[in-house]
Parts: C-alpha cells; sequence; structure tokens
C-alpha cells in the first residue's frame, strides 16, 4: 500500500469529528426522549388528544405518536449500531451513516406535513422543528458528501 494511501487509513482527522458527533447522538437521545415522552403520556394533554370528544382529539395523533416513538426508538438502536460500524471500521458504515441521515430528515418532513392536515390553522415547521430540520440538513450537507468522496473514508472503512 502506498504510503499516501496509508496516511489516509484510520479514525484520524475529519473522522474524528464524526465520531465525537456518533458518540454523543445516542447520549442526546436518551436524555431528551424520556422527558419528552414522560411529559406527553403522563399529561391531561394525551388525554385529551386521544379522547373522542375532547377538543384537542384526533384519530391520527396516537398513531402518529406511537410511529414517532417507534422510530426514535428505532434511531437510537441504529445509532448504537452505527457506534459499533464506525470503531469496527466496517464496510457498511458510510452507507448506513447516509441512510440514517436521510430517514431522519425525511421523517421530520413528513411527520410535520401529517401534523399540518391534523392542525391546518398551524404553520408547517414551528420554531423547534424548523430548527431540527435546518440542523439535520447542514449536518447531511457536509457529512452526506463527505462519506460518498473522501479517500480516508474509502480506506479506512474496509473490514
Amino acid at each position: 500500500m502506498s504510503e499516501l494511501k496509508k496516511d489516509l487509513e484510520g479514525l484520524n482527522g475529519w473522522l474524528l469529528i464524526v465520531g465525537i458527533g456518533l458518540l454523543l447522538t445516542p447520549l442526546r437521545m436518551l436524555y431528551v426522549f424520556p422527558a419528552l415522552y414522560v411529559n406527553l403520556f403522563g399529561s391531561a394533554h394525551w388525554v385529551d388528544m386521544t379522547t373522542p370528544g375532547t377538543g384537542t382529539y384526533h384519530s391520527a395523533w396516537k398513531p402518529l405518536i406511537f410511529t414517532e416513538v417507534a422510530f426514535n426508538c428505532g434511531m437510537l438502536l441504529a445509532s448504537l449500531l452505527l457506534l459499533y460500524l464506525f470503531f469496527s471500521k466496517k464496510r457498511g458504515f458510510p452507507m448506513l451513516f447516509i441512510v440514517l441521515h436521510v430517514a431522519g430528515i425525511l421523517f421530520i418532513v413528513c411527520e410535520s406535513m401529517i401534523i399540518h392536515l391534523i392542525l391546518p390553522a398551524e404553520p408547517l415547521f414551528d420554531p423547534d422543528t424548523a430548527s431540527d430540520l435546518v440542523r439535520s440538513l447542514l449536518m447531511a450537507l457536509i457529512w452526506v458528501p463527505y462519506m460518498l468522496v473522501s479517500d480516508r473514508v474509502e480506506q479506512t472503512f474496509v473490514e
């Protein structure tokens, strides 16, 4: 192997930043999601949203929220798998990384559209959702091309 290719091998360079992000992602999810869902499911608001005849009831709320919980649980498990693939330098890491970024963006958009159908008077993206979408788009715009064209990625994930 040439010296140049040998220098591009390993979890160094920009992959260090990717690795830090990968380590922080499940920690952030484990911090944010329990508080979010405990507050939602443990509140009178949940009862109002899912009980026919109440002011905020809509038949789509319960399946939408359960779908969100399932998706987020799946993303948590996938982020742990991604960590394994990253530190094991597995060949499938870059593609799964890309798929998860795109899936996250698509889920934000689809969920927002469904909520907008339920609540047409509300904006399509509330400030928190808009912030999440912009953050996800920026991350994808930076890291998806990197995963596709980086020589370091190509030389590192070969197992």
